[in-house]
C-alpha cells in the first residue's frame, strides 16, 4: 500500500517536472507518465491554487466554475483533436499536459500581478504589459502541446490555441 502510494507520488512528481519544462518549451505530454492518479493530484492542486485567487470581486465558488470551464473546454479540444487523429489512446497524457501547464502557469502568475499590483508606481500601465507577457507564454505553451499532442503544423495549433482563448474570454464574460 506504502509502495503504491509512494509511486504514484513518484510519478506526480515527474509529472510536475515535465509540466515546469512544458511551460519552458522543453518537453511534450508523451513523456507524462499514463497515470490517472496523476492527473487527479494535479487538479486538486489547480483547486488548492484557486484558493489564493479569491477576493472581493471573487468568490472560490466563481473560481472554481472557471477553472472547471477552462478545463472542460481543453478537454474538449483534447477529445476532438485526438478522435480526429485517431489517437484517443494519448488522451490522459494531453490532458494532463493542458492541466498542469495552465496549473504552473497561475501559480507563477499570483505572485507576479500580486506583485506588480502592490508596487504602487505606474500599476495600470505594467499591469498591461504583464497581462500581455503571461497570455502570449500560454498560448505559446497550448500552441506546442496541441503541435505535439495532435502532430500537426504550428500555424494551426497556434489557431487552436488562440480561438480557445477568444470561446473561453467571450463564455467568461458572457456568464460575469
Amino acid at each position: 500500500m506504502i509502495a503504491h502510494m509512494q509511486n504514484i507520488i513518484g510519478q506526480w512528481l515527474a509529472s510536475l517536472k515535465h509540466y515546469v519544462l512544458m511551460c519552458l518549451l522543453l518537453s511534450s505530454p508523451e513523456r507524462l507518465p499514463y497515470n490517472l492518479y496523476c492527473v487527479a493530484l494535479t487538479a486538486i492542486s489547480y483547486f488548492l491554487i484557486g484558493l489564493l485567487l479569491v477576493d472581493e470581486q471573487r468568490s472560490y465558488s466563481l473560481v472554481c466554475a472557471q477553472i472547471l470551464l477552462e478545463l472542460g473546454m481543453l478537454g474538449l479540444i483534447a477529445y476532438w483533436g485526438l478522435r480526429w487523429k485517431k489517437s484517443l489512446e494519448r488522451f490522459l497524457q494531453t490532458f494532463s499536459a493542458l492541466l498542469g501547464v495552465n496549473m504552473i502557469i497561475t501559480a507563477v502568475t499570483i505572485p507576479v500581478y500580486r506583485s506588480v499590483t502592490q508596487n504602487g508606481t505606474d500599476v495600470d500601465s505594467l499591469l498591461i504589459y504583464v497581462t500581455l507577457v503571461i497570455l502570449i507564454w500560454n498560448l505559446a505553451v497550448l500552441s506546442l502541446i496541441f503541435k505535439r499532442a495532435f502532430t500537426i503544423s504550428t500555424h494551426l495549433s497556434a489557431m487552436i490555441s488562440f480561438n480557445y482563448f477568444v470561446l473561453y474570454q467571450f463564455i467568461v464574460i458572457w456568464f460575469s
